[in-house]
């Protein structure tokens, strides 16, 4: 079997370097915007619970295999934090499975923090529906008053990030700051403001890898009516990741315009 590595190119961007780990999905479209692959579900829901869905996923399990690629994400948000001068303000990196776990590990070993992560406790759901987790903090000791970044892959409509900050503030420590690898919200920036929970009116900074804000839906929306009534939306992305980047290399041959 032969397996490749990915080296980081000097001064690649990073969303190159996602690209070339085969992290990076992005819905094909024609020249008139129909759809020629599947639209994708996101942790977010709707006033109806349904799962917010986008044209855009980024799968930083696809990135965790390559430690050079990985590295270059935790030293992107180290160049940011010691330039906005957060370093100081932080004790601990509290990592976010999966991914977060990954990258708030390399993290760690560059701005010399302790690391801790939480594991994943599966949800019970509702068949085609998208899995959801809690999270078990029992397996690390955590102290009152210790200051966290709490790192994720992805930050997105930050609802995941609200049931977070609601089980580790539960534990007596202070979450700080937020970090991810990639920060796509449509609507935070540069701070999250948690209109509920413990966290409830505290400025958090937010300090990622890549800041790239894109569009996402909810399935009543008309932007996406045709594609939800076709049942045109991959509920389990990463189960399915090779579809999706199928659907991506066969729309390239068809010649259809670059959708990124």
């Amino acid at each position: 079997m032969i397996t490749t590595i990915i080296e980081p190119y000097p001064e690649e961007d990073l969303k190159s370097i996602g690209k070339r780990c085969g992290a990076l999905y992005i819905c094909p479209k024609d020249a008139k915007g129909k759809r020629l692959g599947p639209m994708v579900a996101y942790a977010g829901k709707d006033a109806l619970g349904k799962n917010l869905i986008g044209d855009i996923y980024f799968n930083f399990r696809r990135v965790e295999p390559h430690s050079m690629a990985v590295e270059c994400f935790a030293e992107a948000i180290l160049e940011k934090l010691t330039i906005e001068n957060l370093l100081s303000t932080f004790d601990t990196i509290c990592g976010i499975p999966e991914g977060g776990r990954t990258l708030g590990q390399a993290l760690s070993r560059l701005s010399k923090k302790r690391f801790v992560y939480a594991t994943k406790v599966p949800k019970a759901i509702e068949q085609g529906k998208k899995q959801e987790y809690s999270w078990d903090l029992s397996q690390f000791e955590f102290f009152t008053g210790e200051r966290l970044l709490m790192i994720e892959d992805i930050i997105n409509n930050l609802q995941n990030t609200d049931n977070t900050l609601a089980q580790v503030g539960s534990i007596g420590t202070q979450v700080v700051l937020l970090g991810a690898a990639l920060n796509r919200s449509p609507f935070a920036d540069k701070e999250y403001v948690p209109k509920s929970g413990p966290y409830a009116g505290e400025v958090l900074p937010i300090v990622c890898a890549i800041r790239d804000p894109y569009p996402e839906y909810e399935q009543g929306n008309p932007e996406v009516a045709t594609d939800v009534a076709a049942g045109n939306v991959e509920f389990e992305v990463k189960k399915n990741w090779a579809k999706l980047m199928a659907a991506m290399d066969a729309s390239s041959c068809r010649g259809a315009p670059d959708s990124d």
